[in-house]
């Protein structure tokens, strides 16, 4: 087949691609028919979404597969002659009456009530040209005659359907006939976003019909289960968990939190060395998970306006939604924490807030020392000080780090903390999460783990885990010296400071679209989101915070957090952010910089905002340093 015409070889792939589709369609609905094989459908399923993905993945913007297929059959002829050869002899798997039966379990029978005649010869004078095929004929005289056939094939498929006579051996035979496809496919034909796909075709359609959600989280799980391939393993893994993640967003409701996962502040330490910013802190948790244990948590507080003090209860219980969802299961490279409750005292209703869990070798195995018991023995142990948990434990925001090592960190470093977060947007997205707050200091980089000990090495940052926090909602506010405001001096001080500015507290808000900012009271769009994760991806390119940029200009004009910004304030922030962006080529390469300046549009995003993040995810993995 190798002699074929590229040409004759994409025209082929792309004839057989629906008959392949039509043959898992027959095989779901046969699953469907059965009540007892109800467990074993999302299995199919999951197979046909795989399937799915790897075939949308030759499409074009009208999802035709004609360029994409032809370019890669011109450049890789040989592979493109498996992939052909793969498709024949699935369709010859499943289009042989004789072995239908013996080894799958599968009858055929029309689809129409009063079909006469010999459905089995039919069906091998429908399909006897899979047999006839002679790859040395594959030439552009022979497509008419190809193409007739094909029309013929999936003509005589549309009129059949399959009956499960099927045991639990011969249902295995199916499943793993699939997957052997699926995985031969993307064997030949490698794709990147492959694997992206799935997670945007498990969900589709979940308001509609959820069910189909669930029983490809329990297929996944299930194979997850019993993978031998680790990588595999994991890859099944995140597909269940994101399917649970996006039914409970489906899902959430203010009524099914309990009661115990409202706690109260006397059920925590807040130290002052665990105090990340004015709004999160790190805490010590008692009696938790059991009696006499203790974890280190996360708190984020929001906090409500004494104004708005009859909102309580509705901030109370969209919170409490924001737990449900947040306290689901997901996959790890979602990077966001799991809510483990939240904080609320009647004594202190206007503070609210929201308790996370940490990566476990954070949260644990506190550090003890010895101390005397009640009666005196040295045996007796309790846990360190607050300052030497801190020391070891604490994180370090991305705008920390940025401010902290002004040398910068390794490009390569850059580069896979940028790729974590592009793909977490991804997969928020995908699921209907929108987060609202990304900006550098809701980054948190985590002490690494000690690869001795296990313990938590403060030497090292875990630059492959971020966490994405940032739920209280809260501006950035920062303190901006008198030298670096353009306003004008305060009036009525002392003549001895008339030409000096105090130190004023401004809120950087130029992480927020333009559009958002010159109308808070807007609905928050995705493309938001994307935007503010092209600020940060623009931070970590240049290796400096925004307010530094355009020697500070950003922040010299920043308002209290309580004033609105000029109009003309906000259009020359966008401005001299995406102004800023044209210096990324030479640093970083024209990939990452591209990639960066597409999150940074401004105009409304005429394509799907979840194709775009997955096209902008998968040209970004291609960064290397």
């Amino acid at each position: 087949m190798t002699g074929a015409d590229p040409l004759s070889l994409a025209t082929a792939i792309k004839g057989l691609l629906p008959l392949v589709e039509e043959e898992f369609a027959l095989i779901r609905d046969a699953f469907i028919s059965d009540r007892e094989l109800r467990f074993h459908l999302g299995r199919v399923e999951l197979q046909k979404v795989i399937f799915q993905a790897w075939q949308n993945g030759w499409m074009d913007s009208r999802e035709r597969p004609d360029q994409k297929l032809m370019d890669f059959a011109i450049a890789k002829p040989f592979l493109a002659a498996e992939i052909l050869q793969q498709l024949f002899l699935f369709l010859r798997s499943f289009t042989d009456p004789d072995k239908l039966q013996k080894r799958y379990g599968l009858s055929v029978q029309s689809a129409a009530a009063n079909r006469l005649g010999d459905l089995a010869a039919d069906m091998n004078r429908a399909a006897g040209y899979l047999y006839n095929f002679d790859s040395l004929r594959l030439t552009r005289e022979y497509a008419m005659t190809f193409e007739e056939d094909l029309a013929r094939h999936l003509d005589f498929l549309q009129k059949i359907r399959f009956l499960p006579t099927a045991t639990e051996h011969e249902i295995e035979s199916i499943v793993a006939r699939l997957d052997e496809l699926n995985h031969r496919l993307q064997l030949f034909a490698a794709d990147n976003l492959r694997d992206r796909r799935v997670f945007e075709l498990i969900v589709r359609d979940i308001k509609g019909d959820p069910d189909r959600a669930k029983r490809l989280a329990e297929a996944a799980a299930y194979e997850s289960k019993y993978s031998l391939n680790p990588e595999a393993k994991q890859t099944l893994d995140d597909w269940s968990k994101f399917a649970n993640f996006s039914l409970a967003l489906q899902s959430a409701s203010a009524d099914a939190m309990s009661r115990k996962k409202i706690f109260s502040r006397s059920d925590f330490s807040f130290d002052s060395p665990f105090k990340i910013s004015a709004n999160s802190t790190l805490a010590r948790l008692f009696d938790y998970p059991t009696k006499y244990q203790s974890r280190l948590v996360l708190v984020e507080w929001v906090r409500i306006q004494a104004a708005k003090m009859p909102s309580i209860a509705a901030k109370l219980d969209e919170m409490k939604i924001a737990w449900y969802v947040l306290h689901a299961e997901r996959p790890e490279k979602m990077l966001l924490p799991g809510s483990i409750g939240l904080i609320y005292d009647d004594s202190e209703p206007q503070e609210i807030g929201y308790v996370f869990q940490l990566p476990s070798h954070i949260r644990s195995n506190l550090p003890t020392k010895h101390a005397t018991g009640p009666s005196g023995d040295i045996g007796h142990r309790v846990v360190r000080s607050s300052m030497t948990i801190a020391a070891q434990r604490m994180p370090t925001s991305l705008r920390q780090l940025i401010k902290k090592e002004s040398r910068g960190l390794d490009l390569g470093i850059r580069f896979t903390i940028a790729k974590k977060l592009l793909d977490s947007l991804h997969l928020m997205h995908a699921a209907g999460f929108i987060h609202r707050n990304i900006r550098p200091d809701n980054i948190l980089l985590f002490p690494s783990k000690s690869p001795r000990d296990g313990e938590p090495d403060p030497a090292a940052l875990d630059f492959a885990n971020p966490l994405l926090v940032g739920f209280h909602h809260a501006s950035l506010e920062i303190e901006v010296p008198p030298q670096e405001q353009h306003n004008k001096p305060i009036e009525g001080l002392k003549p001895i400071l008339k030409n000096k500015n105090p130190a004023r507290v401004v809120a950087i808000d130029c992480y927020q679209h333009m559009d958002r900012r010159l109308d808070p009271t807007c609905p928050y769009r995705r493309r938001y989101d994307l935007y503010a994760i092209g600020c940060v991806l623009l931070e970590l390119g240049l290796w400096e915070t925004l307010d530094c940029v355009s020697g500070k200009d950003i922040a010299a004009r920043a308002c209290h957090p309580t004033i609105q910004a000029a109009d003309e304030d906000i259009w020359l922030d966008a401005r001299i952010v995406c102004e800023a962006a044209s210096q990324l080529d030479s640093i970083t390469g024209s990939i990452y910089a591209n990639v960066t300046r597409e999150c940074l549009l401004q105009s409304p995003v005429t394509v799907d905002i979840v194709e775009l993040e997955r096209e902008l995810a998968g040209a970004l993995s291609k960064c290397h340093a």
